[in-house]
């Protein structure tokens, strides 16, 4: 009976000791070849489109793997090492995961990345079991009306300094405050309305256009080149900046993200002829080198950085200095008469 239990317990600490030698000799890591889902609102992963829009709060999952370190250096090298398939909430691999970002662009912007267990049951991911270790990166609030962007690598490991090391995953995601602005893909010129205008991409053969800001405005601009911008525009009444020239009747047209395009272009606000037309900052009014076009009843002047602007029934204030290379004066028409030319 001694002998029987002798031998027993030697069999169990020879499996004992099989494992942890199995369990030292195995990593985690990232495969760069993965894509990356969103997750839902049911905390189940879908599959991320190229036309998504992201905001502050959404989260990307991206699913760890785990692999057999056959040449014993710490890290997963295609070819080297064997693929043990993803980490799942039934395998009986490990569970620690660290993970790592470096951050390339928005560093600053605070976005959060964790590890957790994900549901893939929603997508084709190639594995019987649902539940799997994922990395969670969780969008910064976005309290602008800029495009974010973020982009950097992510790697694992089983600790710190094995997440060093390894295939670093590529991430590149823009986002914005509020992702139920519409996008609009391959636009050539044309209406964007105010209320529904979000996030532009331009198409590639359109040149020069002509964009209308409903019946406010007129941007002419050469969009060869160009990469998608936030053109959202609105006519809200800035109450700080009215209270600065309250002897004034106001109307403004607004920026959002105050987009700035690759080339410069001719803009046409149109208003009455008596009428004077500033930048507004936050300083106060800020000189325009416009002009008054008779013909299209409209205030033209050069840029190429769209932000917000103040058309007023009274000269006022100046509160800025102009900055010469921010506007030329167009030919012909009546000058703006704050700019005494």
């Amino acid at each position: 009976m001694k002998k029987l239990f002798a031998l027993t317990l030697a069999a169990l600490m020879a499996a004992g000791t099989t494992t942890v030698a199995f369990a030292a000799n195995e990593g985690v890591y990232i495969d760069p070849a993965d894509d990356y889902y969103v997750l839902g609102s049911d905390n189940r992963a879908k599959a991320a489109e190229a036309d998504d829009e992201y905001e502050g709060g959404d989260k990307l999952v991206i699913p760890v793997r785990v692999y057999k370190d056959d040449v014993s250096d710490g890290e997963y090298v295609a070819g080297d090492d064997t693929d043990l398939g993803f980490l799942t909430y039934t395998s009986d691999y490990d569970r620690n995961v660290t993970v790592r970002a470096d951050w390339k662009v928005g560093k600053d912007l605070g976005a959060e990345v964790d590890v957790d267990w994900v549901n893939y049951s929603k997508v084709a991911i190639g594995t019987p079991d649902s539940q799997i270790m994922s990395v969670i990166i969780t969008l910064p609030e976005n309290e602008t009306t800029k495009v974010e962007d973020l982009a950097g690598t992510i790697r694992v490991g089983r600790t710190s300094s094995a997440a060093k090391k390894g295939p670093a995953f590529d991430l590149e995601v823009s986002f914005f405050s509020d992702a139920t602005l519409t996008n609009t893909p391959n636009f050539d010129g044309g209406n964007l309305p105010t209320g529904s205008t979000g996030i532009v991409t331009f198409d590639k053969e359109a040149g020069e256009i002509d964009i209308d800001f409903d019946d406010i405005a007129t941007f002419t601009v050469d969009v060869d080149g160009q990469g998608k911008l936030n053109l959202a525009w609105n006519t809200d009444f800035d109450k700080e900046f009215g209270a600065m020239y309250d002897y004034a009747n106001l109307h403004f047209f607004n920026f959002e993200g105050t987009p700035a395009f690759n080339k410069t272009g001719t803009m046409m606000v149109y208003a009455d002829k008596d009428t004077f037309i500033y930048e507004a900052t936050e300083d106060g009014a800020k000189e325009i080198d416009a002009t008054y076009d008779e013909d299209y009843e409209a205030w033209v002047f050069k840029t190429r950085k769209l932000t917000s602007y103040v058309v007023s029934d009274v000269e006022l204030t100046d509160k800025t200095v102009t900055e010469d290379n921010s506007s030329s004066t167009t030919d012909g028409g009546k000058d703006n008469p704050d700019t005494g030319r």
